[in-house]
């Protein structure tokens, strides 16, 4: 019989912040739900006649954060940009574009709840990421309790001040994760042309690719069982505009396209594990696979759809040699299903965590055309006979792990099952004297580095090569791209009319 699979933080929820004399109810509906407890001590935060709460006069509320940013600074969260001037706010690129569409009274509610709960989210895990020696009362309730005051007063005058709110919608705009001085000293549009040349041999190599022929060589992955019966038939839109479903829709979503995977086999490294902490706080390697879930959004054509994200991880790409560029530690792949207004696949999409090998895989029933931009870096696509109403099987090629092959063939072999998670998890492993972050401040997970950066520097990426969080994947080496810019795939598609 089919598992419930138990509800994780990528899981939404309809919260109901609870009313008391004097003070707003509102339901919170956010996507994906590790905010669930970071809304949930929202108190304040929508409807008309909500008032203002005290807030101690010991500190401003400029110093109260100052102070908890401080203390929390070697455990700093990456995922979300902190907005210079705006307290207890973080944006992401998908709230940078929300804030051009937040007009009316409850958008721009919807639009700072966004902000105020990304930063809530973060903060938490930076607090538990720091050992409890070091904390200093930061998990003080009250403190918190301050916190969230100064956070809902400044949201409320927000609300009332449109100046300061444009203020804030242009400062929320997420710095790009290129460097211009690296592009400039590094002689950027000299090298522009061997970058193209690199990028059109490896897209040449890929278009040659056949189906692999399934073997005893290859190692078959399949997820646990999840009941899909609350598949949505309909998905309701905010008022922003983003299609949102409930806890067991999301669930029975990610099973119905969670994808069965194919690692052909070589070495212990084309093995899917999970990266974990020691006692000591030292990154090691389990081999208990798991795959790793997450939401987001992107506009294709002035619509929004809901996009599900798979993220794998292997212990490492093996180097063929000591100079091999592209080797080292750690290695992986993520494999995003752009979803239609039925909830089936409209797009598959897959990079490595380097931010590297960006392509596009086009399901033969897709209302979707490509179209490459002159000024854009070439992208590899390919159509998939597939059934988009059901999961992809992914080849994935010994020791470097590129994605080879997408259609929907069952391997003979028998499947290892992989457990789901949501990839909030990473934020905060667990070790022996707390948790433990697998990404520095910078969103790089620290002796990921590869050779390759002392010949890609130039292109501006930071560190490439190295993996990375979410929300920090540059994609192009000519032009700049993000992963999780709602705009991208709007840059390669559009509709068929």
């Amino acid at each position: 019989m089919p598992n419930k699979m138990p509800r994780t933080s990528a899981t939404p929820e309809r919260i109901l912040v609870s009313t008391q004399p004097g003070q707003c109810a509102a339901f919170l509906a956010i996507t994906p739900a590790s905010l669930r407890v970071a809304l949930a001590s929202l108190l304040l935060l929508t409807g008309a006649g909500c008032s203002q709460q005290p807030v101690s006069s010991e500190q401003s509320c400029e110093q109260l954060f100052a102070t908890r940013d401080q203390l929390t600074q070697a455990t700093r969260d990456g995922q979300f940009a902190q907005i210079k001037g705006f307290y207890g706010l973080r944006s992401s690129r998908l709230d940078t574009l929300l804030a051009s569409q937040a007009i009316n009274p409850e958008q721009q509610r919807l639009w700072l709840q966004r902000l105020a709960a990304n930063d809530i989210a973060a903060s938490a895990i930076e607090q538990r990421n720091l050992p409890a020696s070091a904390r200093n009362g930061l998990d003080n309730p009250a403190f918190q309790a301050r916190l969230n005051a100064c956070r809902n007063n400044q949201i409320q005058q927000l609300l009332s001040d449109p100046s300061a709110l444009d203020q804030l919608r242009n400062a929320s705009a997420v710095a790009d994760d290129y460097s211009h001085w690296a592009r400039a000293l590094g002689l950027y549009p000299l090298l522009k042309p061997l970058y193209r040349k690199g990028i059109a041999q490896w897209q040449a190599e890929a278009a040659t690719t056949t189906a692999p022929q399934d073997s005893a060589r290859w190692l078959n992955y399949q997820p646990v069982a999840t009941d899909t019966s609350a598949l949505p038939t309909k998905f309701s839109l905010d008022a922003l505009g983003l299609p949102q479903v409930d806890a067991e829709q999301l669930q029975a979503l990610f099973a119905r396209h969670a994808p069965l995977i194919n690692v052909e086999q070589a070495s212990p490294a084309d093995r899917i594990g999970q990266p974990r902490f020691n006692a000591q706080g030292e990154r090691q390697f389990s081999p208990l696979p798991v795959i790793y879930q997450h939401t987001g959004w992107s506009r294709i054509d002035g619509r929004w759809h809901l996009q599900l994200i798979y993220q794998m991880w292997f212990r490492e790409r093996p180097k063929s040699n000591p100079l091999d560029m592209l080797g080292g530690d750690l290695d992986g792949l993520i494999w995003r299903v752009t979803l239609d207004d039925q909830g089936a696949a409209m797009l598959y999409d897959s990079i490595h965590p380097c931010g590297c090998w960006h392509s596009f895989f086009v399901p033969q029933s897709s209302a979707l055309r490509f179209s490459q931009a002159r000024d854009e870096e070439s992208r590899p696509h390919r159509l998939v006979a597939v059934d988009a109403s059901k999961p992809a099987t992914l080849w994935l090629s010994a020791r470097e792990h590129a994605l080879v092959w997408v259609d929907q063939r069952t391997s003979a072999s028998v499947p290892i099952t992989y457990q789901q998670a949501s990839l909030d998890q990473l934020r905060q492993l667990d070790h022996g004297q707390g948790t433990k972050s697998l990404y520095q401040p910078d969103g790089l997970i620290s002796g990921t580095e590869r050779l390759e950066r002392w010949v890609l520097w130039p292109s501006g990426v930071h560190a490439p090569g190295s993996m990375r969080q979410w929300g920090r994947h540059a994609t192009a080496f000519i032009g700049r791209a993000h992963f999780d810019d709602p705009l991208l795939l709007e840059r390669y598609f559009n509709a068929a009319p």
